[in-house]
Order: structure tokens, then C-alpha cells, then sequence
């Protein structure tokens, strides 16, 4: 890829949402893999960003705040990542607390509906399995993997927990403008994660655009080279930046490793002079 310095994977999770790896693991492993800088994306927590900053010092590696947070438009499940932004910014912890206890009654609700099927986990086996992470599908996925009533963590989708399966509950999200506000509020920039063909849908991103998102995740496993290219041509069309990376969990999940899909420095230099003030979160 072009672009200065070496490349930066700006898409992880680490254990703290739903990821196998603490915050320090994955920094060692980016500055391993001979990157400059990272950005670790948990779903809905900060938890995590501490953490990271202290390890991203200890190993010699630039680190930006990162989250992931689930809007719907357009009737799609979208998601929106933030860099740049204060972790211990008030309005964006009281959201990502009211998130969490959401995430919570989610994972009761499921339970209650597969116990309904047959299917009968603890809610405490669940949250173990969840560990420091923030509670979600894939935890209960594993717990009925592993308690044999599914052959895998894809199966558990489709036959229980995925979108229209039986024992399915849709999940608390916070409206676009109001994620856009919160990221902002917070100093940080809002990026469209992983857009892939919903690109094509003009007036979806003229949406996003308008709330006030700056850029798009380009590089991400999910995308093909000719979703690729649109995508640059639609941020160049727009003004957007092009951000990028593995959107890695675990080893066990990967669809790719950090670092394997990646995006130039260039890319954080367009965000650090997108977010009003330089921070050094």
C-alpha cells in the first residue's frame, strides 16, 4: 500500500468486548508485526484503552482511542468506529455504561428464548465465558458449543441466535446523530466500519455523511478488490479519509491476522488533523 511510514491496523478487539487477547497482547503483537501504529475498536466499552495506551508506550508503538458502536439506518445494521476521542469523557461513559447494562437484558432475553426451545445454559456459564469482556452473542455461541447442543459458533447462529432464527432479540443501539455527537463530543471522528457493497446505496451514505461521519474503512477482510476500489473512489469523491484494518477477534476466529490487512500512516495523519486540537490519547 502507499503512503508513508510503515502501515497501521486500525481495526482490533481485545477481550474487553469480544476479542481472546488483552489490550497489552495485541500491542505487542501489532509492534511484532513490524506496524507503527494501532487502534484497538472494542464493541461499546473503553475498558480497554487505558491499557493499551500504557502498552503502546512500554513497546514503542502509536496507539489511537478506538470504539465500535452499532447504529441502524436505512433498516441495515451499521457500524461506526471512533479514534481520536477522550476515554474518560462523561457523556460517552454514561452511554457506554447504559450500553452495557442493554447488552445484559439482550443476553437474559436470549436465554429465556432458548430455554423456550429446549436449550437450557446458565446465564452465569455465559458470563464467565465472557470473562472481562462486555456480554454478546458470540459469548452464548460458545457456552452452547461447548456444551454440545451446536457443532460450532456459526451453527449456533443459524439455528438459534442469528438475525430471524427462533431465539433471536434485536440489540439496543443509539441513533446515528447521537453516536456522531458522542464521538465528537468526546474530541474524537467518526469512521463508517466496514461499508462493504452497502456503499452502492447512495442515499445510505449521503446520511452518514450529513451526521457528520468523516471517513470510511476501505481496507477490511470482508472486502473484495472491487469493493476496494469503489469505496476510494466514494471517499475521494467525498472528502472522506480511508481508514483500514483486520477487524481481528481471536486466534480461533480471525478472518485475518493483525496486521494482515492494513492501511498507510497517511491514514492517521488525515484523522489527527480531522479532530478539532491535537490530543495525545
Amino acid at each position: 500500500m502507499e503512503g508513508l511510514g510503515a502501515p497501521c491496523d486500525l481495526h482490533i478487539h481485545s477481550y474487553y468486548s469480544d476479542g481472546n487477547l488483552s489490550p497489552e497482547e495485541l500491542v505487542r503483537r501489532a509492534r511484532s508485526a513490524g506496524l507503527s501504529a494501532l487502534s484497538i475498536t472494542d464493541h461499546d466499552t473503553v475498558l480497554g484503552q487505558e491499557e493499551a495506551v500504557r502498552a503502546s508506550s512500554k513497546y514503542g508503538i502509536e496507539f489511537l482511542t478506538g470504539i465500535e458502536l452499532s447504529i441502524r439506518e436505512g433498516g441495515l445494521s451499521l457500524h461506526i468506529l471512533g479514534y481520536l476521542f477522550d476515554p474518560g469523557n462523561p457523556d460517552l461513559l454514561h452511554s457506554v455504561q447504559e450500553l452495557s447494562k442493554a447488552r445484559l437484558e439482550r443476553a437474559r432475553s436470549i436465554i429465556r428464548k432458548l430455554d423456550d426451545e429446549g436449550v437450557r445454559i446458565p446465564f452465569e456459564v455465559v458470563l464467565e465465558e465472557a470473562g472481562n469482556g462486555t456480554v454478546g452473542r458470540p459469548h452464548i455461541a460458545n457456552v452452547l458449543w461447548k456444551s454440545g447442543f451446536v457443532d460450532g459458533i456459526q451453527d449456533a447462529f443459524n439455528r438459534y441466535i442469528g438475525y430471524s432464527r427462533p431465539c433471536y432479540v434485536p440489540e439496543v443501539v443509539l441513533p446515528l446523530e447521537r453516536v456522531v455527537r458522542l464521538i465528537e463530543g468526546a474530541g474524537g471522528v467518526a469512521v463508517w466500519a466496514h461499508p462493504g457493497k452497502n456503499i452502492r446505496r447512495k442515499v445510505l451514505l449521503e446520511r452518514l455523511c450529513e451526521s457528520g461521519v468523516k471517513g470510511l474503512e476501505v481496507y477490511h477482510p470482508n472486502h473484495v478488490l472491487d469493493v476496494e476500489k469503489e469505496l476510494r473512489a466514494s471517499a475521494a469523491e467525498r472528502g472522506l479519509i480511508c481508514t483500514g484494518g483486520s477487524d481481528f477477534h481471536s486466534r480461533e476466529t480471525m478472518q485475518a491476522d493483525i496486521g494482515e490487512i492494513s492501511v498507510s500512516y497517511e491514514a492517521v495523519l488525515a484523522l489527527r488533523e480531522a479532530v478539532s486540537g491535537c490530543r495525545d490519547w
